[in-house]
């Protein structure tokens, strides 16, 4: 594992210009923080109570949990200040993926899109693909399997062709037992550097890894990860 450094110094080595790389690192910061704030808020007693009984059963599911958490970064977003960095960003959930001729209930979906537009007409997109953990298995078959980050790099078309993609995990069950069973696992799907710790311009620290599309005809991506704690919400 490589010495932690700022996402900024990361994206610069993958390529990017320094304005390009500046854009980047303040839009996955400024998404990083709705996330967490919209997390923050789903797990509050309250909300979290009025979530469940939304659901089908008290152990709600993963499509559940994005719906849940979706909803509560969409309400975070529509309250913010207008011009805020936050107001200049559009949230959306199961979204369909641009260019997959499948229909209807085979249309493939991402679990989250942030975008955002930049000066001169400039629109990014991060894109985030959600899977549940509650087995160790679940890491192979779901988070780093053909339906979790191989929608990013083997699918086609992809969920995104942009250079900065993400993976979120919903923890279930050992949360603590996660982040080092991803850092022995993912070389194995080719990440050349492994698991690599970053710091937002936020400061908030983020592991990220690297991965050729050299299948799919496109760069390198960078994919973020984050895993979320419901252990103790179910």
């Amino acid at each position: 594992m490589t010495k932690e450094i700022s996402l900024e110094q990361w994206l610069i080595g993958q390529g990017l210009t320094p304005q390009e790389a500046d854009l980047w690192c303040d839009f996955i910061s400024e998404s990083f923080d709705l996330i967490d704030d919209g997390y923050a808020l789903l797990c509050k007693p309250n909300e979290w109570n009025s979530f469940l009984n939304g659901c089908h059963t008290q152990s709600p599911t993963e499509p559940e949990i994005t719906s849940g958490l979706g909803d509560r970064m969409k309400r975070l977003q529509a309250d913010a200040p207008m011009e805020s960095s936050r107001d200049r960003l559009q949230v959306a959930y199961e979204v369909a993926t641009l260019g997959d001729e499948s229909h209807g209930i085979r249309k493939p979906k991402a679990d989250f899109e942030i975008r955002r537009k930049f000066e001169a007409g400039y629109s990014a997109a991060y894109v985030i693909e959600a899977k549940p953990l509650r087995t160790p298995a679940d890491m192979n078959s779901r988070y780093l399997g053909d339906e979790g980050i191989g929608c990013f790099l083997e699918r086609e078309p992809p969920y995104s062709k942009d250079k900065v993609v993400g993976m979120m995990g919903y923890s279930f069950k050992n949360h603590s037992s996660w982040e080092p069973l991803l850092t022995e696992k993912i070389t194995a799907i080719g990440a050349t550097k492994g698991l690599v710790q970053i710091t937002l311009p936020s400061g908030r620290k983020c592991k990220v890894s690297e991965h050729e599309r050299t299948a799919i005809g496109l760069p390198m991506a960078t994919v973020t990860h984050t895993i979320l704690d419901y252990t103790q919400s179910i």
